[in-house]
């Protein structure tokens, strides 16, 4: 009997290992072709020495058979090699030297259209798509931490380029032959009056006059006027008679052919990782660049704005799963996605580059339902879905910290991540206990350390925000380590919430009464203006249609943090700058009359000085307290900066290193910690 049981025990490991074999080439890298390592040897990187850049490409397949494959938008329409569809990408990788110094854990970027943004808001590095300098790396934290960091291009819209990361994605093809054509939408919002070419997302199935019709509005949800005489230059581009709108909303609804399979990107992303964590090598021995004797420890992601939405849609479509069924991701850190936050990517003719807001692409399929992680039943169109419905069904879900600031509140209905359809509280800590939902209060979307002086932007009224939220990016990563490796829970959601009064409609809002200001060290500001018109408000919407419209019925309840007697925030996470403020800052801005008001201008938020005495205030009619009445002098502010930041350390939201940094900021500059701003000209 022991012979026997051997044999079958034998038997039953010999079809298992078959089984995985066959299973696991069903979709997977196949080739990847790596440059020779460069190395950069920074003092910033501490006691685990010099790291290597090492860029190239990879290849691989999908089988389209497969159920996983099934989610993937016109995969029975991709050409096929060998029964598979084949792709090709670019990556970029850091990794120590000496991977004995290092932590053994790779935390990988979800790109923004193709670029490298991680180091800029960990690092507190200036901006670069090829970081190989001192100011590149900045205090070099990533490094410091000893993480590998790895980046792959996900998007056919992002084609490969110097330092640009894009894939090569197959193009879907009707079953005779023929091209898939269908409607497709481009959008230009004229930046001045020369701007009179708009360039097409996909190519025009004819260049006919007759294939198309362009509109132009000055709202993001107003309706269009006829534009005539516009022409196509080419296949991918039009033009139309100016002088252009400036500000304005061109829209051109034409016959579209050949869409990506663009879904395909989010199988790119996962069958990479899942490369870099378990593979030796690939299909022809090229060796993986990561391999470790041990394997990887962990893959943790951050994405910002498109990198966020990213990181959504990539587990709402269940491809935190790999093909033999292990989780890729452990834990992830998405930024700045809003409610839903879905990347227009995984549908016929998407254009995942687009970023849907009040003014801009205001129909995009971005905030669709489902718009939280736990599985809900939507109380407005009855459909049951959750962000985390695929992981749970596998049991590959990650760690997930959910991060917004309040421009994504007002320009991407973030509420939404955390309320009910009507507006009512979710306690999503205890609805889906591997996720924590944290808002970053009156912080715009796109700031970064380096700017040191609120801005101003052509299409805005009032100078840009300069609240920057690096230092919460680093300590909640140092959270989420602890989270997925030692088991230690981090802190509960923060959220502004309806409950407590924090979490309001965006009419119910008291915003102080500020005038024209015309402050010493300041330029001249304009008399602040506040409509609840400024915030984007979502309804379901009807796909069928092109553009998307607005189905009959309620609106989702939208809202948005109640401010303060100063018109700052209340809830969220407060960094140290915003509760010892030296002005209002606001998540949002608006455009100017005649160019897009009352729409959100872009994605920046608002800075409205405080005067520097009671007398200066007083004269100039503005009701919030001076400088002088808040503070006395410099040496009590920075002693209250220095509190805040205790505060913010205790709470489990900002490391030692950076509240040193922001007490010497403090200390150092005082009550012009934002500089003087110049006009814009």
């Amino acid at each position: 009997m022991k012979s026997i049981k051997k044999i079958n025990v034998s038997i039953l490991t010999l079809l298992v290992s078959i089984f995985s074999i066959t299973f696991a080439v069903d979709a997977r890298v196949t080739r990847i072709d790596a440059e020779p390592p460069v190395t950069i040897d920074l003092s910033s990187f501490g006691d685990n020495g010099p790291y290597e850049k090492i860029v190239g490409t990879f290849e691989g397949e999908i089988d389209p058979s497969d159920p996983k494959s099934a989610v993937i938008i016109d995969i029975d329409l991709a050409p096929v090699t060998d029964g598979k569809v084949r792709y090709r990408s670019t990556f970029y990788i850091l990794r120590p030297a000496d991977q004995t110094k290092g932590n053994g854990k790779l935390f990988y970027a979800f790109g923004n259209r193709g670029a490298k943004r991680m180091l800029q808001w960990f690092n507190d590095g200036t901006a670069s798509n090829d970081p190989d300098e001192v100011d590149h790396f900045g205090h070099g934290f990533l490094m410091r931490e000893g993480y590998n960091i790895a980046l792959s291009g996900y998007s056919g819209h992002v084609r490969p380029g110097p330092n640009i990361l894009g894939a090569e994605i197959p193009i879907a093809i009707n079953a005779n032959g023929s091209p898939v054509t269908g409607a497709v939408l481009a959008e230009l919002v004229a930046e001045d009056e020369d701007d009179i070419t708009i360039s097409l997302p996909y190519a025009t199935s004819n260049i006919s006059s007759s294939n198309g019709t362009l509109t132009v509005r000055e709202h993001g949800d107003g309706v269009g006027t006829p534009v005539t005489g516009w022409r196509y230059t080419d296949d991918w581009n039009i033009e139309f008679p100016g002088p252009a709108m400036t500000g304005w909303v061109y829209e051109f609804v034409y016959t579209g052919k050949d869409p990506f399979v663009m879904g395909l990107g989010h199988a790119i992303t996962r069958d990479f990782l899942s490369f870099l964590k378990h593979k030796d090598a690939d299909d022809l021995g090229n060796p993986n660049p990561l391999a470790m004797a041990d394997g990887i420890r962990a893959i943790y992601s951050w994405g910002r704005s498109n990198g966020g939405r990213n990181q959504r849609d990539f587990l709402r479509w269940g491809f935190n799963e790999d093909e033999e069924g292990r989780m890729v991701i452990d834990g992830m850190l998405p930024y700045a996605g809003g409610a839903g936050g879905h990347v227009w990517m995984n549908s016929r003719f998407s254009q995942p580059m687009a970023s849907s807001r009040k003014h801009e692409y205001h129909y995009a399929p971005e905030h669709e339902f489902p718009q939280t992680f736990p599985v809900l039943t939507d109380l407005l169109t009855g459909q049951t879905d959750g962000i985390l419905r695929r992981c749970l069904a596998s049991q590959t879900c990650p760690k997930i910290f959910n991060i917004d600031g309040a421009n994504e509140y007002w320009n991407k209905s973030s509420s939404l991540n955390h309320t009910d359809a009507k507006g009512n509280d979710l306690d999503i800590d205890a609805m889906a206990p591997g996720v924590r939902i944290y808002s970053i209060a009156a912080t715009e979307h796109n700031t970064t350390f380096d700017q040191k002086v609120p801005e101003f932007m052509k299409a805005c009224q009032q100078m840009t925000n300069p609240l920057y939220n690096g230092p919460i990016f680093r300590a909640l990563l140092i959270r989420m380590d602890r989270w997925v490796t030692e088991g230690v829970e981090p802190p509960a959601s923060v959220v502004p919430k309806k409950s407590d009064g924090t979490l309001v409609p965006p009419e119910a809002i008291t915003y102080p009464d500020i005038p024209a200001l015309n402050y010493e060290g300041w330029p001249a500001l304009l008399k602040f203006v506040y409509t609840p018109d400024t915030m984007f408000r979502y309804a379901p919407l009807d796909f069928s249609a092109v553009p998307y419209q607005k189905l009959p019925g309620d609106e989702y309840v939208v809202q948005v943090s109640q401010v303060n007697e100063d018109g700052n925030e209340i809830a969220g996470i407060r960094l140290p700058e915003l509760s010892v403020p030296l002005g209002t800052h606001l998540g949002w801005s608006v455009m100017k009359p005649g160019a897009g008001f009352p729409d959100s201008c872009g994605q920046h938020g608002t800075f409205i000085p405080f005067s520097k005495t009671k007398a200066e205030r007083v004269t100039a009619g503005d009701p919030r307290l001076s400088l002088e009445e808040r503070y006395g002098d410099e040496q009590t502010f920075a002693a209250q900066i220095e509190a805040a930041t205790d505060k913010l350390m205790y709470e489990g939201f900002m490391l030692e290193e950076d509240k040193v940094r922001t007490i010497k900021r403090a200390r150092e500059h005082g009550f012009n910690l934002w500089g003087v701003p110049l006009p814009h000209d």
